[in-house]
């Protein structure tokens, strides 16, 4: 074993039979404040984990070469790819993106007139977990169109986030990335118009909450935009989950446990059409829901969409 001692902003990377354990920090660029809850994940191997507040992380990754590639990144930020072999005595430094930048804006909220938006009324529920399989920071995103009745400007009032409830999280507070985004030429969500995005907490035993979102002036661009929850793979996030999982007719795995992250949020069975346009974000992008194998029977032949509620001002 090789061990390399530092201070905490430095990186050492030891390596014990086949097992790596990468320990650092990422921070800005220019400022070198620490950027807390940034992904790093390992692609080939399709793991991932989050940093701390602090922007700390430790990483325990099992049979890897150090010429592994981990990739780095954090909303508003470029990613940056670096190997296992370059983190040592190296502290990650991510660059704004260019959709970062701050500009110059005026804005006039008038919040007189308001569309309310609901798009989970008598739908059947459905939890929406870690669309990895709780292996990387997975995030959930659904399209919404804006609306007609708001001839000017229009902005983002509040947004509704409910969850699905499970016996393993109910008692427990949870954290997550609230993303606004906007829309690409292909329809997927494109970049951040909350910058950062926002840290959210679910408090214990809460089913939805409320998140005031007036304060941050985000108008809505004519092409719509997309609300996204990011999954947070930090260590009180983490929970310990038992199902049996079915290989094919014949073989099941009894009880296996699996290491998962909080929250579960609420979703609904929707039919698969051309107003269906919700996503989720694996190591390969974007991906409509529609990919997904919707075969079980708990799925009625229909796919999965985030509940959120959504009010919108002028």
């Amino acid at each position: 074993m090789r061990i390399l001692l530092t201070v905490f902003l430095l990186i050492s990377v030891c390596t014990f039979e086949q097992t790596t354990r990468a320990v650092g920090q990422v921070v800005d660029a220019k400022t070198l404040e620490p950027l807390p809850y940034a992904n790093i994940v390992l692609e080939s191997k399709k793991r991932g984990i989050s940093t701390d507040e602090e922007g700390r992380y430790s990483f325990v990754i099992k049979e890897v070469s150090e010429n592994a590639i981990l990739k780095f990144s954090y909303v508003g930020y470029e990613s940056q790819y670096l190997e296992l072999k370059e983190l040592k005595g190296k502290v990650i430094k991510l660059k704004p993106s260019i959709h970062h930048l701050t500009e110059v804006k005026i804005f006039n909220v008038k919040n007189r007139k308001t569309k309310r938006i609901n798009n989970f009324l008598l739908s059947e529920s459905v939890g929406l977990g870690n669309f990895s399989g709780g292996q990387y920071p997975s995030t959930v995103a659904r399209f919404y169109e804006r609306p007609d009745k708001f001839e000017e400007a229009c902005y983002l009032k509040q947004v509704e986030v409910r969850y699905f409830i499970l016996k393993e999280t109910l008692s427990r507070s949870a954290k997550y990335r609230l993303r606004i985004m906007a829309v690409d030429k292909e329809g997927k969500p494109s970049y951040d118009l909350l910058d950062n995005g926002l840290i959210v907490e679910k408090e214990p035993s809460e089913y939805r909450t409320k998140i005031d979102l007036l304060p941050y002036k985000i108008r809505i661009p004519d092409q719509g935009f997309f609300i996204a929850v990011e999954h947070l793979f930090i260590k009180e996030n983490a929970f310990m989950e038992r199902k049996d999982y079915r290989v094919n007719d014949t073989m099941v795995y009894k009880d296996v446990e699996l290491r998962k992250y909080a929250p579960i949020f609420k979703g609904v069975l929707e039919k698969d059409n051309e107003d269906f346009k919700s996503y989720y974000k694996d190591i390969n992008g974007w991906r409509k829901m529609n990919s997904l194998d919707n075969s079980n029977s708990v799925f009625s032949g229909k796919l999965p969409a985030p509940a959120f509620k959504i009010t919108l001002t002028d």
